[in-house]
C-alpha cells in the first residue's frame, strides 16, 4: 500500500507542472480548483515544544497588509506538508489536511490546489483579520489533524534523514451557493518551519 502511495505521488509530481492533461479517451482535463498566492497577506509559523501542557505544536500568525478585513474558513492552516533532510537535499515526506498542495511542486510561489466543498458547510467557523492588522494563535499538533505530524508508513522514510521541517498552507474556495463577505480566495503558504526529529510511525 505504501509503495502504491509513493508511485501515485511520483506520478502527481511528474505531472504537477502541466496546465492540463489528456485522458486515454483524448478528452482534455484541467486540474483544479486552484488559487493563486495572496498578495499582501502572509502566513508564518514557528515550532513550540509545548502548547499549554498539550504537547508540541506551533505558533501561527497571519499578517494582513491589505486595506480590508479578511475572513478565512477554518481550519487555518488547512494543510501541512512535511520534509526530511537527506544529505544536502530536502525530500517530501507526507502531507495532511486539505487545500494548499502545489500544482507545480517545484514552484513554491505557484498555484495551489484549493478545497471546495460540494455544499456549503452547515456550521462554518471563520478566522477574521482586520485591515492592516495581524492575528496570532497557537495550536497543539494532537488537537489539529491538519497539522499533526504524519510521516506515513515506516517504509516511506528515507535512510539517513536527519532533520525535519514543515510548510503550512491555506487554500479554500466557497461551495456553490456559499456567499461569505470578504472570504479569502487566494492561497497562503508559510516558509519552511524547522522542527526537532520525530520518530517515524
Amino acid at each position: 500500500m505504501c509503495l502504491t502511495r509513493i508511485a501515485l505521488v511520483l506520478v502527481l509530481f511528474a505531472n504537477a507542472g502541466l496546465p492540463a492533461a489528456v485522458s486515454a479517451a483524448g478528452v482534455l482535463r484541467r486540474p483544479g480548483p486552484y488559487v493563486l498566492p495572496c498578495t499582501g497577506v502572509e502566513l508564518s509559523a514557528s515550532y513550540l515544544g509545548d502548547v499549554s501542557g498539550q504537547g508540541p505544536g506551533f505558533l501561527f500568525e497571519i499578517e494582513n497588509r491589505t486595506p480590508r478585513t479578511i475572513r478565512l474558513e477554518n481550519p487555518v492552516p488547512s494543510s501541512a506538508h512535511w520534509y526530511a533532510q537527506v544529505g544536502n537535499r530536502w525530500m517530501w515526506r507526507s502531507s495532511a489536511g486539505r487545500g494548499g498542495s502545489l500544482v507545480n511542486a517545484e514552484n513554491p510561489r505557484g498555484r495551489m490546489f484549493a478545497w471546495r466543498p460540494s455544499v456549503p458547510p452547515s456550521y462554518p467557523q471563520y478566522l477574521m483579520v482586520p485591515a492592516h492588522a495581524s492575528r496570532q494563535w497557537t495550536e497543539a499538533m494532537r488537537n489539529h489533524p491538519s497539522i499533526a505530524y504524519q510521516p506515513g508508513c515506516p517504509m516511506c522514510r528515507y535512510p539517513g534523514e536527519t532533520r525535519y521541517q514543515a510548510v503550512f498552507a491555506y487554500a479554500y474556495l466557497p461551495a456553490p451557493g456559499e456567499h461569505v463577505a470578504n472570504l479569502l480566495r487566494c492561497g497562503l503558504r508559510s516558509a519552511p518551519v524547522p522542527m526537532p526529529p520525530h520518530p517515524a510511525r
